[in-house]
């Protein structure tokens, strides 16, 4: 083979691509020596293919001067893409695509790039369910006329008919119900008319993911060995329709014989048993085996155990012994090594909130063993102070010794001080509301800066222009002397004239300490008001004209543990008030008791924190010491509309303000307070976003009335409504919420449906 030395290096072929990159790319250089054909030009062929933007590449002697030779690089390059275009989609738009597809406009488009293209919307179509979809591609010149050199890729698309599942079939499923089997699927059902509700289309990752389902569905009924060994899809002649053909292997149903732990010297068996949760005979679920073992939702598991006691560093575990026939012996091993106690708790990103905020909410401190449920309690706490991004709240560990580790919590400042719109509309009385300011995270040494976790309120509500409005300046310092006791006060003037003419001007200060038993959830609070009262005009029968005074003293006790207060998935909300009202406790005109009960819960819905289960009720009672005690007007209960209309009413959508209660024996077109009262709540929210704007949507039904009286009271006559709703918080103003009821039952007397009332709320009132 005769070798040559090159001399000079050229290019042919290369339309956009730069010669001085392809050259230095082959790794050929003037004046080396070179054979043709030889390792050398292979390898630099190979180098200049790995480029991707050739479909040919050739190198040749151009010139020959004795030994010296002129090398020519030959290439052929792909086209550039000018624009993607689709014809003949008309179930899947093309921003369907789009979002699949990642072509650019002047990228290299070769044979490889348009079949993964084409695969993409092939992808798209099969998750659409047309699976019979035909896509056939080709290059065209391109319409743009300052890309002349571009081509553009253009799919002709069949889209065929979309395919419906017709049957299900299950081989192998031995004594297992195969509607069981069907029913753990989520996505993929078959065609029934009946079920209008259910989709009966095949999408392909779904149809992948339910059968995950299945293999859980029997693992959780004992069948540890549970697994599909191979599934078809047949299609019958119209290509329309498909059955689809799964065959199980199921394996024996475990059952647990004998449970035994070794290496536990904190926790006896008896108390790991018994956080396992599973006892001899019971089937072997894997699922909530491991869930028990290892973490579940409640935090009862045996980790936890471990965890909450310091042993940060625990390892468990078992080992199956599989017995003759269906049973299972398991050996669960337990590694505790060392105790952990908690050297520094740092906290970062609190760029306004003072850090003894922070410090006072936290469950865990230095010194503390470590604790992973006293950790999630501190994230509970710093989530329900709405000072912070729930999202952006983590905790971290940091390992400082093998005894000693620091933990630091990470949160974002949001905003929480709010200029506060509350506007309210009916159709019987127009708008309604209140304006006012409010710093949720005050502080009184320094207003300007704030960050000290008070909060401090002016408000001026108004309603139906003169027929209400109301002044309140009030103040609140939650940590009185950096105890668990809050402090506050308030001062108000309010007038109403509506039935009644009504004035009331006072005060209130408030004590509350929150409780360690019988857990820490639980607070209680104590207020005393002092108020005078001018009652000018008279618009109930037991009403009277006058001056009178009114000094009384409310206890709340109250237990609250929601997760979150913008959107409330887990927890629940229970409170208890009694108010004491005149003699012989307190001096004052005004005489009677007052109880009030109500309770809020929430769950997640298939362990799913954006979607929310919520049910509420609250029941009212208000009686005077004796006949002749007076109680004042605006201390009975109202109820309609959406609650922010007027003082005292208790929200009931459906249904104009104040108009569901007891009617007035002199005038039945009209609505008198009473001196009981009863709601229930039923809604399933869904949370759209939490961050940066909270925006969820709910369906709602409740039922609620009014009566005077305990004689007269019947908690079976409620008046009904349902509808749907959302709500958003936008910093600065508050909330903002729709609601659009339908009201079962008449009012006023009437049998008439109350029928469809839409109520527009701003601020508050939620």
């Amino acid at each position: 083979m005769k070798s040559y030395k090159i001399v000079g290096i050229s290019v042919e072929g290369n339309k956009t691509a730069d010669q001085i990159a392809i050259i230095a790319n082959s790794g050929l250089k003037v004046n080396e020596e070179i054979s043709i054909p030889s390792e050398q030009t292979r390898n630099a062929i190979a180098r200049i293919w790995a480029l991707r933007i050739f479909s040919d590449v050739q190198i040749e002697i151009e010139k020959l001067v004795g030994t010296d030779a002129y090398l020519l690089i030959k290439v052929s390059e792909h086209p550039r893409l000018g624009k993607v275009i689709f014809n003949g989609n008309d179930e899947v738009g093309e921003s369907d695509f789009n979002k699949k597809i990642t072509a650019l406009k002047g990228q290299i488009i070769s044979p490889q790039e348009i079949n993964k293209i084409s695969k993409q919307i092939k992808n798209v179509y099969e998750e659409a369910g047309f699976l019979q979809a035909n896509i056939t591609s080709s290059l065209i010149k391109s319409t743009d006329t300052t890309t002349k050199d571009y081509l553009d890729l253009k799919f002709e698309i069949v889209e065929g008919a979309e395919v419906k599942i017709e049957k299900i079939e299950f081989f192998g499923n031995n004594d297992i119900d195969e509607g069981d089997l069907k029913g753990a699927m989520a996505d993929t059902h078959e065609k029934i008319w009946w079920k209008f509700w259910q989709s009966s289309k095949f999408e392909k990752k779904k149809y992948i993911d339910d059968k995950k389902k299945v293999v859980q569905f029997l693992k959780k009924k004992g069948y540890r060995d549970a697994e599909i060994i191979s599934d078809s899809t047949n299609y019958d002649d119209s290509k329309e329709n498909l059955t689809l053909t799964i065959y199980l292997y199921t394996g024996p149903q475990y059952r647990i014989r004998n449970i035994t732990w070794e290496g536990n010297t904190i926790f006896p068996s008896s108390l790991l048993d018994f956080r396992l949760g599973f006892s001899k005979g019971d089937l072997y679920d894997f699922e909530k085996f491991e869930q028990n073992l290892r973490g579940n939702q409640e935090q009862t598991d045996v980790s936890s155990l471990f965890l909450d006691a310091g042993y940060l560093t625990v390892m468990i575990d078992p080992l199956e012994k599989k017995l003759t026939g269906d049973s299972i012996d398991i050996q669960i091993s337990v590694r505790e090594r060392n105790q952990f106690r908690v050297g520094k708790v740092e906290i970062r990103g609190n760029t306004k909130t003072f850090e003894k905020v922070v410090r006072r909410e936290l469950r865990i401190r230095p010194g503390d063993y470590f604790s992973r449920s006293d950790i999630i309690r501190s994230i509970r706490q710093l989530s329900v102070l709405n000072y912070f991004n729930p999202e952006k709240i983590k905790p971290d560990t940091r390992f400082v010794s093998d005894s000693t580790v620091d933990v630091i919590f990470e949160v974002e400042e949001k905003s929480s001080d709010t200029f506060n719109m509350s506007v309210g509309y009916s159709e019987a009385w127009g708008p309604t509301g209140m304006i006012g300011l409010t710093f949720n995270n005050f502080s009184i040494s320094d207003p300007m800066r704030g960050g000290e976790g008070q909060i401090f309120n002016i408000d001026w509500q108004f309603g139906e222009l003169s027929r209400y409005q109301t002044f309140q300046i009030s103040f609140r310092e939650p940590w009185m002397f950096d105890s668990p006791t809050s402090f506050g006060f308030s001062l108000y003037d309010t007038k109403q004239n509506l039935y009644y003419n009504l004035q009331q001007t006072g005060g209130t200060i408030s004590i509350g300490r929150q409780f360690r038993w019988p857990d820490d959830f639980f607070r209680g609070d104590w207020i005393f008001k002092g108020q005078r009262i001018d009652l000018k005009q008279v618009g109930y029968l037991y009403d009277r004209v006058g001056v009178s005074s009114q000094f009384s003293l409310t206890q709340i006790i109250s237990r609250n543990s929601i997760n979150n207060p913008l959107f409330p998935s887990d927890g629940s909300n229970i409170s208890l008030s009694t108010e004491v009202s005149g003699a012989p406790l307190l001096l004052g005109t005004s005489e009677y008791l007052k109880n009030q009960f109500s309770i809020d819960w929430y769950t997640p819905v298939a362990n799913n924190v954006k979607i929310a289960f919520y049910m509420g009720s609250s029941v009212g009672i208000i009686s005077p010491y004796r006949k002749s005690s007076y109680i004042p007007p605006i201390e009975y209960f109202f109820m309609g509309g959406t609650g922010i209309n007027y003082i005292a009413t208790t929200p009931l959508r459906g249904y104009e303000d104040r108009s569901v209660g007891p009617l007035d024996p002199t005038n039945n077109s009209r609505v008198i307070p009473g001196t009981v009262m009863a709601k229930h709540t039923a809604e399933l929210r869904y949370n759209v976003a939490l961050n940066p704007i909270p925006i969820y949507i709910l369906a709602f039904a409740e039922a609620g009335n009014v009566w005077d009286g305990l004689a007269n009271t019947n908690f079976y006559n409620l008046r009904r409504s349902a509808g749907l709703g959302a709500r958003l918080h936008i910093n600065p103003i508050g909330m903002v919420g729709f609601d659009y009821g339908y009201g079962f039952d008449g009012v006023l007397g009437s049998r008439t449906p109350s029928g469809w009332k839409f109520h527009f709320q701003f601020g508050r009132g939620f």
